[in-house]
């Protein structure tokens, strides 16, 4: 490989080049706050529907919004066909490099160590996907849900007051998901 020209990052900031896989609309280079070269290489693909900070980058450069992930952290076909279905964290991974290599625009693969959020539970990596959800206030009907509780027949204290510290905890939050 030959380099024909050096550029700084900040100079290709706002840049836009054709997606390597599919024909989507042109993507833009962006920078962010959170991207350095003591965690990576300082170039970074974002992904405006997975994760706080690339969200925030895409909303800020109008990037389109789009999570091809499924519950079960699968690809599905926005993707596209070639993935469908291929876990991201496996085989997905490697079937996309594949494909770059296969189209000629995959200049240099190499595994990269980088600074992933994990599931304190499970020790397995977590996948941030943007979903639909929906906003309720419960001020109408807040102090008759509490005294609802009251009726509520249960068996042992224990069960009474994890109820009840639910109620407070979640169901009162001014915020329900709906995926």
């Amino acid at each position: 490989m030959e380099v024909l020209k050096t550029f700084t990052g900040d100079a290709l900031i706002g840049t836009r080049y054709n997606h390597p896989l599919n024909d989507r609309t042109p993507s833009i280079l962006a920078g962010g706050d959170y991207i350095t070269t003591e965690s990576g290489t300082g170039l970074v693909h974002t992904a405006p529907g997975h994760g706080q900070e690339d969200y925030q980058t895409g909303l800020k450069n109008g990037l389109e919004l789009i999570s091809p992930v499924d519950d079960v952290g699968k690809f599905t076909i926005e993707a596209g066909e070639a993935f469908v279905g291929l876990s991201v964290l496996g085989e997905g991974n490697q079937a996309i490099i594949d494909a770059l290599d296969k189209t000629g625009t995959l200049l240099k693969a190499e595994d990269y160590g980088h600074k992933y959020p994990y599931d304190w539970r499970t020790k397995k990596p977590t996948i941030f996907r943007a979903t639909d959800q929906w906003f309720a206030s419960v001020e109408g009907f807040r102090d008759n849900a509490m005294k609802a509780v009251d009726t509520v027949c249960l068996l042992c204290l224990y069960s009474l007051t994890f109820f009840l510290i639910f109620c407070l905890q979640h169901l009162f939050h001014n915020r329900g998901r709906c995926e």
